[in-house]
């Protein structure tokens, strides 16, 4: 399927446009929380070809948003994500270490439907071969300890003046992809924004390591006495508890529910298995005792 592509240009704030030809699979290889991925191959003019994933929301997390929307803000995060990763990679070849990370480049596919006339967009990346793995999320957790991802993500908080933070670090190897941006006024980066309350949440679960002070990134807890560093502890221990609970009891509440529906579904078909008793009896002239 033929159309186009746009891709982010973060230093010069804008979307470049080109043609973009492509075969994809069918069916998605993968799906997430929020969206389905498929395996696809991206044609080019010379006649070279590479192995691309495209990815598009599900209906049911749409809501009604414009889904092209999203994609592009999504593409946009990964892109900016991008640019602090070759600040960070400058920093770090600055001070002798030997760390790099990159997030792949992502682009936005819009490709004409030819039943409704209108375009279909998704995310376009190269796929990444490998063990894939997942070192934080969008919530203030750390799935896998690392001391380069967590320095790069508190490298971006440093670096804006605390008015954002990368996170929701995954990929293979040193290359990164679907990261999420928190921003102070929450306002931008995709759906999964969580304004200030995810720059704390990530501040909370943040270890502060021997290369970030390698790289001059002073501790979030500089400056404070035994005491108030015993205090902002027992407050982030509370606050994380709090977090946790709260989590539990959707969880809960949504098992809950999913119990309820299921004994609804239960007494509609008693109900429906004892009409067909009584019409059963009713035929073969015969008495109907309900059971």
């Amino acid at each position: 399927m033929r159309g186009t592509k746009l891709t982010y240009d973060c230093s010069n704030d804008k979307w470049v446009r080109e043609p973009v030809d492509l075969s994809v699979e069918r069916e998605p290889f993968q799906e997430g929380g929020m969206r389905l991925a498929y395996r696809a191959r991206e044609r080019f003019p010379d006649g070279g070809e590479i192995d691309v994933v495209l990815k598009c929301f599900k209906e049911d997390v749409l809501q009604g948003q414009d889904e092209g929307e999203l994609i592009k803000s999504e593409a946009m995060t990964q892109m900016v994500a991008e640019d602090f990763a070759q600040q960070f990679n400058k920093l770090c070849s600055s001070k002798g270490l030997p760390h790099r990370l990159a997030f792949v480049p992502v682009s936005v596919a819009q490709i004409p439907n030819l039943e409704t006339f209108q375009d279909e967009t998704y995310s376009v990346e190269p796929f990444l071969p490998g063990d894939y793995k997942k070192y934080n999320d969008n919530n203030g957790h750390n799935v896998i300890e690392s001391d380069v991802v967590g320095a790069f993500c508190y490298f971006t908080y440093h670096q804006t003046g605390g008015s954002l933070v990368v996170t929701d670090i995954q990929g293979v190897g040193t290359f990164y992809t679907d990261p999420q941006i928190h921003t102070l006024d929450g306002t931008g980066f995709g759906a999964g924004n969580l304004g200030e309350d995810g720059i704390n949440r990530f501040l909370r679960s943040h270890q502060h390591t021997l290369l970030c002070e390698q790289l001059g990134l002073p501790s979030p807890n500089a400056g404070l006495s035994d005491a108030e560093l015993a205090a902002k502890l027992q407050a982030d221990e509370a606050d994380i508890a709090r977090e946790d609970e709260a989590a539990a009891r959707g969880a809960r509440g949504a098992d809950e529910d999913e119990d309820e529906d299921e004994e609804d579904d239960d007494d509609l078909a008693d109900v429906i298995a004892q009409i067909q008793a009584a019409e059963l009896a009713e035929r073969e002239g015969r008495p109907w005792v309900q059971g």
